[in-house]
């Protein structure tokens, strides 16, 4: 045997040729087309059965074991109807036809196929009631006259019957108790022992015989010599069998029985006697007519001790035993066969133990799946029990932590385990998937007799619950009787062990090694599970008690596929379905699986495995594999209404379809309410998770008990509307929802949309006995699915190579597991709800800021009468003030819920009530009413603290512009008195003088920003946006990042129809159009505010106008923007109206915040400080204040005149004397440039005229020259000369006083006044005025010092905007508005836009279907024309455009058409590079010359223009 090919023995060469094909794993996994039925000719006798075995072996992988059965096999023969010989079997022509026999079929091939394929193939036969080869011919060159026993590889598949209703005995074949009957005959005779069998059993040809079909050509070629057996059940007895023998030997036994039939002369075969003698047998010897005594003492030896009944066939000598063939369709004569079996079984059966059998010279066991360290480690298994190696040993995936390394080195039982599973994964890998082969059955056995006990006591447990809940409804026992199921199945988890269990430690391990010691031999586990994975081995996915993928476990594994396999092309199938709806066994039965398979505790997690296909296949799809993924069972009945597992249900549906081409939605029967639910929700799910990068396609896999059309048609129509209803809100509710991509439903919605979604499959059992195998029309069914499937795939777009899935999945499922918002949903109806609820409880938030809002406005306007009493006494001004804080506490008191006579609060109670009546009549329950009442509560909280904290700043910058309160006072008081002590009659030096100063500015400061603890607007925004978009995907964090999207650049709508449609951009011009109304939202909001800074509620204020924008635009566009562009869109918004709230706020704060006053009135404060620490409360330190205070007003007045002397020059310059001009120099400079062949900045004006000249307009008005320094000075001298004489010609201290606060106030923004107390304490002083006089005059003169600011730019002057006029462009030719600054505010015909239009082209203006620039002014396009727009894929008559979307513009020819000559000149000049820039084509000399655009001289328009305008 090498690794290609068995080399027959020229015994069976007739049959098999000179070789077959091995088949090992990888082979027998293989996918292929499906392949026809072989049509072999009559005639044809040489190595038939190669040309036979590729078609059987695909019908048994799929479960169409009826290819086996021997009228099914001549079918493989072409018929020819002219040939009604009638040959006697022993002609001595010899056979003259194709002896193609069943035996022979099934024989070759298990001895073809490598011993785990053996074991899989038999593991599925053995759900079908037939007889299989126990010994077989050994097909090799130089085995001639040798035989395999297939035993070894027949051990552990689970026989079931009946013994009771209810009551199921599985007995795991070989392994568990049995008795063997075996039967063989002496001599030869036709019918004989075989036909005689089969009139007992449920097929007649179950058996090999001589009348089974075709066996008139001839004998299977291997038949002679080999034993068959088949075990005796309902299924495969006869009534007359069953009822007579075995069906009351069941309700006594739970001992299988197994019936053997040695074909061919026993005395002929004395070792296959001898090996059958070695199990709990009892022989049925048949004795043929012509037997001698002597045949007879020989069989008896042989069979020595062993029970035996002897049959004698057709035989003179009449016994009871005796049967005559001519009779056997009597009952009477098959009564004594049966009666016969009832005598064989009665013998007591002897252990067994397959190791132990001993073989003679011509029997050798098959190759097999042990091997000494699979056995090791299952006897480490055995000897420890399945509990204690998952719970005490198996640490690290219960336990994951970051200790997992020490506890890895601490338990040695758990290093001893590892060791002894890494031996078998070091094998080579032929040995290697044996080992895990023999360590998978038999751990699974040994979990199966451990768990056993619980597992009946959970059925016991079942059954109570079920006739409670029939005849007393006891909540509170079956909540009882629940919870006992659910421990007992906890416990029956405890012992369930199988080998995703060793792979999840493995796992874990590699992990916390690769980051520790990296020991070699754990390092190369991937490599070794990479090997297997290729070869069609399972691994598991997605733990599923975890909930985890290992990633640095999986990723290396994978690391290692594509290392070996760097290009795979894959396409990925995963099955979803109920808990015992039958997915792996569907899988299984599509694509010869070995997924687990059990009633109720089913997968858990997820399992993939990798398919290859061949090569035809592979090319004729595009893929190199099959990736399949088998999901845990939905809706687990014991974990029914808890939320967790229902969440759980959820996020690995949405998992599993996410990283999958096709799902296949398993349905077991015609309720698919709890499965669809699900899909809804993971449809939604899917649209909000941007990673997702495959397009799902379903099918849906429906079991059902008859193909009735018109009973399917309505489950179906219900679950199509169902998900349909789940893509209608994942595609309607989208900004709600936070949708990021519908692009990943698209082949889902065509398949519901075509009605394509049902797979009817009728029933998987023929039969409802226990064992009943799986229907022909199961396997029909299976078949038609698995085309289907190849047909997906090839009609796929979404195809992924395995390097990207590998990695994707785990980003995938990332994003899913950590999914928190859609899968909280059990339901559409649940997502409507919430929706609806939200809208309400918003609703609520609305009334409440009004409220609020309105008594902010209330208390102002109180507080701010009152702060006009204010004055220097101290006491009046503390009075005044808590006064006003007073007004702040009472007004706030009871809001929403005052008792006055308040619109507000009373919308805001009503709407609270509605919100209660709402919840009620809704039915939901008490924790849902008072979370949402809680959620109020605190939002009121929230908005009385803001609201507070707000007021009581504008009242305390209110008190600090006015000048030093009271509480300063104290502080600076009480700081210089500390410094005085401490000076102790000395002097400071100005050094320590000036620090000091620092320091009590810094006490004031601080304890004005102790008092002003504001949270910053930039963390406000952020706190409501969270709030607001939390469940849309990473909006916030994209928000707090910062970065602007280009919305250019970013697809915004689907051209086209389904899957053939395709995602565009929107043109600039539309960009901007939208850009220009999301940047006005900031200043919208507040207006209707009436406010100029942040406020509670702002965000979501926004939110619904960015909604209303959006709507409005996509309505008047009739464009649907995709989930994408809308998120785009949002975050453009947030981060322009963060950009400008930043600013309000900051520019509100600085008029408002106590903190901003204070940091205004530094140098004044510190001044006041410094006079006070030199001169105490002296007329020295009065008149510096007084001094420092007129020198200020005298500076702000200096400025002003600057300022206005700016603005004089500008004005004066000689193009500025209307927008005509201004706009004449400027399109001169471009003209200059452009002439001179530099087109570059004129090109960027067309493409953004408005930007472009405001940009040009500042920076030239602002560059004007003047003389603002020489007037600063000037008015200066001025007024410090008047002020000097005014103070000297004062008279008294009154006089002084009146003069300085009258002159304070002819500028703005100063807000003192002479302290007069300060000045009382000097009424007794000689002369105050005379003192205070020369100190105001000396403080004037030490300090004069003339020095201007930087002055204000012009082109802040309202005035000077004027003068560039409106700068609005026309959407079509982009030419700017000639009308007056601010003309679109007016009400009446001005407010209308009004230009002398230019050549569309120079706007990027296009021909749709030529894309040539267009020359056209919009004025000299007739109505009739077509034009397109807003994306729009119908055209619209310009006639009807221009009054229904552009009725703002006016669209006739202009009186100013002065630049219409100019503008045609650019256009000319920058047709081929405008064109190159758009990526278009240049506008054609036709064009050209129709509509004036050539034929033009620059310095004729130029010297037209100037004359025309002045």
């Amino acid at each position: 045997m090498d690794n290609k090919g068995i080399k027959v023995n020229s015994k069976w060469h007739p049959i098999l040729g000179e070789s077959v094909p091995l088949i090992e794993p990888h082979h027998y996994v293989k996918l292929s087309k499906i392949i026809s039925a072989p049509l072999l000719t009559a005639d044809e006798k040489n190595g038939s059965i190669p040309l036979v075995l590729p078609y059987i072996r695909q019908k048994v992988k799929m479960w169409g074991a009826d290819v086996l059965l021997a009228e099914n096999i001549r079918t493989l023969i072409k018929q020819e109807g002219d040939d009604d010989d009638d040959d006697d079997e022993n002609d001595d022509q010899g056979p003259q036809k194709n002896q193609l026999s069943r035996f022979d079929c099934i024989a070759s091939l298990l001895a073809s196929a490598e011993c785990t394929v053996v074991q899989d193939i038999f593991q599925t036969l053995s759900q079908f009631p037939i007889a299989f080869p126990l010994v077989i011919p050994e097909l090799e060159l130089n085995k001639a006259e040798k035989f395999r026993v297939m035993l070894p590889l027949f051990t552990g598949p689970v026989i079931k019957w009946e013994t009771k209703p209810g009551t199921i005995i599985e007995n795991h074949l070989f392994n568990s108790p049995f008795k063997m009957i075996v039967a063989i005959r002496v001599g030869t005779k036709c019918p004989g022992k075989s036909t005689i069998l089969n009139q007992l059993m449920s097929s007649d040809s179950m058996f090999s015989s001589s009348s089974e079909p075709g066996a008139e050509y001839g004998i299977p070629h291997m038949i002679s010599g080999s034993i068959e057996f088949t075990w005796l059940i309902q299924e495969t007895c006869g009534v007359g069998l069953w009822k007579d023998v075995f069906e009351n030997f069941y309700k006594e036994k739970d001992e299988i029985v197994l019936l053997a039939n040695l074909h061919g002369d026993a005395l002929n075969y004395p070792d296959q006697i001898q090996f059958l003698k070695q199990f709990p047998s009892s022989f049925l010897v048949f004795l043929m007519p012509g037997y001698d005594e002597r045949q007879k003492n020989i069989i008896d030896a042989l069979i020595d001790d062993k029970k035996s009944v002897y049959c004698r066939v057709d035989s003179k000598n009449r016994t009871k035993h005796s049967i005559d063939t001519g009779s056997l369709t009597k009952d009477r004569t098959l009564k004594k066969v049966r009666m016969m079996f009832k005598e064989a079984l009665d013998f007591d059966a002897s252990t067994f133990e397959v190791n132990k059998l001993k073989l003679e010279r011509s029997l050798q066991l098959t190759e097999e799946i042990e091997f000494p360290e699979s056995q090791r480690l299952i006897d480490f298994v055995k000897e420890k029990t399945c509990h204690h190696i998952k719970m005490k040993v198996m640490q690290l995936q219960r336990k994951q932590s970051n200790d997992s390394y020490k506890i890895f080195q601490a338990n040695h039982e758990l290093q001893y385990l590892v060791k002894l599973y890494t031996n078998s994964l070091i094998l080579p890998l032929d040995k290697r998937r044996r080992a895990l082969a023999h360590i998978e059955r038999e751990i699974s056995r040994l979990s199966s007799i451990e768990s056993s006990t619980a597992r009946y006591m959970a059925v016991l447990k079942k059954e109570e619950l079920r006739k409670s809940s029939l005849v007393d409804r006891d909540q509170k026992n079956e909540k009882k009787v629940k919870d006992e199921i659910a421990k007992i199945w906890e416990k029956v988890d405890n012992m369930s062990l199988g080998l995703e269990h060793f792979f999840r430690e493995l796992g874990q391990i590699y992990k916390v090694i690769s980051v520790n010691d990296q020991r070699v031999e754990i390092m190369r586990l991937p490599e070794y599970y990479a090997e297997l994975l290729i070869s069609g081995h399972t691994i598991e996915l997605l733990d599923g008690d975890a909930g985890a993928i290992s990633e640095a476990w999986f990723s290396a594994i994978c690391e290692h596929v594509r290392k070996l396999h760097p290009n795979l092309r894959i396409f990925v199938i995963s099955i979803l379905g109920l808990q015992s709806s039958g997915k792996s066994t569907l899988l299984n039965a599509l694509f010869a699986c070995r997924f687990a398979v059990s009633v109720g505790r089913c997968t858990r997690g997820l399992f993939m495995r990798l398919l290859f296909l061949e090569e035809d296949l592979s090319n004729q799809l595009g893929v190199d594999a099959f990736v399949l993924v088998d999901t845990e069972g939905l809706g687990a009945p014991e974990k029914m209404n808890e939320p967790e597992s229902e969440k759980k249900d959820r996020i690995l549906a949405t998992f599993a379809m996410g990283v999958s081409n096709l799902t296949i939605l398993n349905v077991l029967g015609e309720s698919v309410r709890n499965l669809t639910e699900i899909l809804q929700i993971a449809i939604v799910t899917m649209a909000r998770l941007e990673k997702a990068g495959m397009a799902p396609d379903i099918l849906m896999v429906q079991h059902i008990s008859e193909r009735n059309s018109a009973r399917l048609s309505e489950p179906e129509e219900k679950f199509r509307d169902a998900l349909q209803e789940a893509l209608k809100v994942a595609d309607e509710q989208d900004t709600v929802m936070g949708v990021s991509s519908i692009k990943c439903l698209q082949i889902l919605d065509e398949r519901i949309k075509k009605g394509q979604l049902l797979k009817p499959f009728r029933p998987f059992k023929d039969g409802a006995t226990a064992h009943a195998p799986p229907s022909g029309q199961y396997h029909e069914d299976v078949v038609n699915l698995y085309n289907s499937i190849l047909d997906d795939c090839k009609n796929s777009q979404r195809k992924i190579e395995f390097a990207k899935w590998s990695s994707l999945i785990q980003d995938y499922w990332r994003a899913v597991s950590h999914e928190d918002f859609a899968v909280r949903f059990k339901n559409i109806k649940e997502i409507y709800e919430f929706i609806d609820l939200g809208k309400r409880i918003t609703k609520v938030k609305e009334t409440i800021d009004e409220a609020f809002f309105k008594h902010e406005e209330q208390i102002t306007q109180k507080f701010r009468s009152e702060l006009q009493k204010w004055s220097h006494e101290a006491n009046k001004n503390s009075f005044l003030k808590n006064k006003c804080s007073e007004l702040i506490k009472e007004g706030l008191k009871d809001v929403p819920g005052c008792n006055e006579n308040c619109e507000e609060c009373k919308k805001t109670n009503k709407e609270r009530e509605n919100l209660k009546k709402y919840l009620k009549e809704n039915k939901k329950d008490e924790k849902c009413e008072t979370e949402i009442e809680q959620t109020i509560r605190d939002y009121i909280k929230q908005n009385y603290n803001l609201t507070f904290i707000k007021l009581t700043r504008i009242l305390e910058a209110g008190f600090i512009r006015k000048g030093l309160s009271s509480e300063f006072l104290e502080i600076i008081n009480k700081g210089m008195e500390e410094i005085i002590n401490k000076m102790q009659g000395g002097r400071l030096s100005d050094g320590e003088r000036k620090q000091k100063v620092e320091n009590l500015w810094m006490a004031l400061r601080n304890f004005i920003s102790t008092k002003d603890k504001v949270m910053p607007v930039t963390e406000q925004i952020d706190k409501e946006v969270k709030e607001e978009f939390d469940n849309v995907g990473s909006l916030f964090n994209q928000c707090k990042m910062g970065i602007l999207p280009d919305l250019s650049k970013c697809k915004a709508y689907k051209s086209g129809i389904g899957l053939l449609s395709i995602e565009r951009c929107l043109d600039k011009n539309d960009v901007n159009e939208i850009e220009k109304r999301l940047d006005d939202l900031a200043d919208k909001i507040l207006k209707r505010r009436n406010s100029q800074h942040f406020y509670p509620g702002i965000v979501r204020d926004l939110r619904k106008e960015m909604d209303n924008t959006l709507n409005e635009i996509s309505k008047s566009w009739n464009r649907r923007f995709i989930p994408e562009f809308k998120r785009n869109v949002f975050l453009y918004a947030l981060l322009m109206f963060k950009l400008k709230m930043v600013s309000y706020q900051e520019r509100w704060d600085k008029e408002n915040s106590p903190l901003s006053i204070l940091d205004q009135k530094k140098e004044e404060y510190i001044k006041i400080i410094d006079a006070r620490l030199q001169y105490g409360f002296t007329l020295v330190s009065e008149g510096h204040i007084i001094g420092d205070y007129l020198l200020k007003v005298i500076h702000k007045k200096a400025m002003k005149a600057g300022n206005l002397e700016r603005i004089k020059v500008v004005k004066d310059v000689v193009w500025m004397t209307g927008s005509e001009m201004v706009r004449l120099k400027y399109f001169e400079v471009l003209a200059k440039q452009v002439q001179n062949s530099n087109n570059e900045e004129a090109i960027s004006h067309f493409l953004s005229p408005k930007r472009s000249i405001e940009d040009w307009f500042k920076c030239e008005v602002n560059n004007v020259k003047s003389n603002a320094d020489a007037e600063y000075n000037k008015t200066y001298k001025s007024e410090f000369d008047q002020v000097s004489q005014k103070i000297r010609n004062c008279q008294s201290l009154e006089e002084i006083k009146k003069y300085v606060n009258d002159y304070m106030v002819e500028v703005d923004d100063i807000h003192y006044k002479v302290n007069s107390k300060n000045l009382e304490r000097h009424h007794n002083t000689e002369e105050p005025h005379v003192q205070l006089r020369h100190h105001i005059e000396k403080r004037l003169k030490d300090y004069r010092n003339p020095k201007p600011e930087f002055f204000q730019n012009p082109s802040y002057d309202e005035s000077i905007k004027k003068m560039l006029g409106c700068t609005e462009t026309c959407y079509w030719c982009g030419a700017l508005c000639w009308g007056s600054r601010g003309h679109d505010q007016n009400t009446d015909e001005t407010k209308k836009h009004h230009t002398s239009h230019q050549p569309g082209g120079l706007r990027g203006g296009k021909y749709r279907y030529t894309g040539d620039l267009v020359a056209v002014p919009c004025q000299k396009k007739t109505d009739e024309w077509d034009v397109w727009y807003w994306g729009k894929e119908e055209s619209t008559k310009w006639g009807v455009a221009k009054i229904r979307d552009f009725s703002e513009w006016k669209f006739e020819s202009h009186h100013k058409d002065q630049f219409n000559d100019l503008m045609c000149w650019f256009f000319n000049k920058l047709n081929q590079d405008l064109a190159k820039r758009l990526n278009f084509k240049p506008a054609s000399n036709n064009e050209l010359n129709k509509y004036g655009c050539v034929n033009l001289n620059y310095d004729s328009i130029i010297s037209t223009l100037r004359t025309k305008l002045q």
